[in-house]
């Protein structure tokens, strides 16, 4: 069982939102 979460290509979009929570 890997601790991997996302593949790395899903961190794209997420810029400078940290912690940010997306208004949707």
């Amino acid at each position: 069982m890997s601790k991997r979460g996302r593949k790395r290509k899903d961190r794209r979009k997420k810029s400078a939102n940290h912690g940010k929570r997306p208004s949707a």
